[in-house]
């Protein structure tokens, strides 16, 4: 291949295509920067990931095609992927990480939802929109599509029992079980998502503007505002759902940051909050109440804030008792008081655990900062699936809800849950070498602080020479009481 040709391609968004000397598909991408991305291939760029390496003696030659944007460019990518199945997009040829957005078209109210496998059964009751790179790239659209043109992802007897859920009051499902839309209504919303699904989108947009000036010409304002509103919200979709990072391929840090900027954006849409800057999540690690921490780990702007991380030692309670120990943690972050220390307040408070813990520390939390519990519910194979609850600020009510965008939380909940262990077996470890040294003669607190500066652990003053723990302690009397006490044991 000659490689003064990629010189040629276009430095525009679209998808490009590498071929073998017969003629064959060996690779299907997209790209923001068609000519920077294919160039990549041949500069050792990208070669960190194991297709690459062994493609490029393979590729003979590369066709590429344009897209209006980036959404087009994803949807284009897909298709082309399923029909053509080309070697190296294992990705994609793998069940475990390529997802669809399927609707159940033949449903009285047809649902949306993103699935990574549908049976035969389910296919013949509707459609199946696909496949996307992963679980991610498919929930990035099936989220702002459901903002522009709500949707019921509730089964019919679930919305039948338990009325209209949270994504109703947000906004983002029409109630159409409770009578809150005609089927008629939300059939058209679904008939338009499926136009966008399919690429047949040209001129939509026009006809809506159009639509929306014969309201503002009747002066029908406020029809005329909700159709402005979804135009604008179908710009934003068409233009700036954005590609994995490409640039820089190797830089995982990077790609880390954007992924949780993008779920922070997501996320927002779907809590309906007016702005999503910071997330805080609580964990409680005790035994029977005793040396019992809460911890605080902290999402911001799209970054783990590590330097932001808290441990609240519990004072008040004697014994085992999750909900009280969240409550007081709570109570002292946003005390008055404390505000001058802890100034940045959060849109969304995350904490570990359901009904009984939200019913209580609700209480001590501004009502003006969304409550989210997660707990973990029914076992579904191998895996436990997880289960998130919402506190009403206004009605105090807590109900369970479903989540799309959920992988940021349950990171934030493992994060808090692995930092609140850490600092308890620091705690229990310190504890139990400061008890050690209590039963030694003549060892009181600064000498016992002394030598665990100097030695870090029990098991190296139990090791350690006469000489060296005097020189530590700078008292020959009690260097010995230690010297001759561990050499008893």
């Amino acid at each position: 291949m000659n490689l003064n040709e990629l010189e040629l391609l276009p430095r525009k968004t679209g998808i490009y295509k590498f071929y073998n000397k017969k003629g064959e598909i060996l690779y299907i991408g997209k790209a923001l920067n068609l000519q920077a991305r294919v160039k990549s291939y041949f500069n050792n760029t990208l070669y960190d990931r194991p297709y690459v390496k062994k493609m490029i003696p393979f590729i003979n030659r590369v066709e590429v095609e344009e897209t209006n944007n980036e959404v087009e460019s994803l949807v284009l990518e897909a298709a082309l992927i399923k029909e053509y199945q080309p070697k190296y997009n294992s990705e994609l040829k793998d069940d475990k990480s390529y997802a669809w957005i399927y609707i159940s078209t033949k449903e009285k109210f047809p649902t949306v939802k993103v699935v990574r496998n549908v049976n035969e059964k389910e296919l013949k009751k509707g459609k199946l929109f696909g496949p996307y790179p992963n679980t991610h790239s498919a929930r990035r659209v099936f989220t702002y599509l459901r903002k522009i043109y709500p949707f019921c992802t509730c089964s019919p007897s679930k919305a039948k029992r338990e009325g209209v859920c949270m994504y109703y009051h947000l906004g983002l499902c029409p109630g159409p079980y409770q009578n809150h839309i005609s089927e008629a209504e939300y059939k058209e919303n679904i008939k338009e998502i499926i136009k966008f699904l399919e690429g047949k989108k040209k001129g939509h947009i026009s006809n809506l503007e159009k639509e929306m000036k014969k309201y503002a010409k009747a002066k029908e304002y406020e029809k005329a505002g909700e159709l402005r509103d979804k135009i604008n919200d179908l710009k934003y979709l068409s233009q700036k759902i954005d590609f994995e990072y490409e640039e820089t391929p190797d830089s995982y840090i990077q790609k880390r940051k954007e992924l949780l900027q993008s779920n922070f954006k997501e996320l927002k849409i779907e809590l309906g909050l007016k702005s999503l800057n910071r997330i805080e999540c609580y964990d409680v690690s005790n035994i029977q109440g005793k040396e019992a921490y809460t911890s605080l780990v902290v999402a911001e702007e799209g970054e783990i804030k590590r330097s932001e991380y808290r441990i609240f030692k519990i004072k008040t309670l004697n014994k085992s008792n999750d909900m009280h120990m969240l409550k007081e943690a709570l109570e002292r972050r946003f005390h008055p008081k404390n505000l001058i220390k802890y100034p940045s307040i959060p849109e969304v408070v995350l904490i570990d655990g359901g009904k009984p813990q939200l019913s209580v520390v609700q209480k001590v939390i501004p009502k003006e900062i969304c409550l989210l519990g997660i707990t973990e519910g029914k076992k579904k194979g191998s895996r436990i699936l997880d289960e998130f609850w919402y506190v009403d600020r206004e009605s105090g009510k807590i109900s369970r809800i479903d989540i799309e965008n959920k992988s940021l939380l349950i990171d934030l909940r493992d994060e808090a849950h692995r930092f609140a262990i850490l600092h308890h077996r620091k705690a229990r470890r310190k504890k139990s070498q400061s008890s050690q040294l209590d039963n030694i003669l003549g060892v009181g607190q600064k000498s016992r602080k002394k030598l665990l500066k100097a030695f870090e652990s029990i098991e190296n003053i139990k090791k350690a020479s006469f000489e060296e723990l005097n020189e530590v302690l700078n008292n020959k009397r009690i260097s010995e009481s230690v010297f001759k006490y561990f050499r008893k044991q």
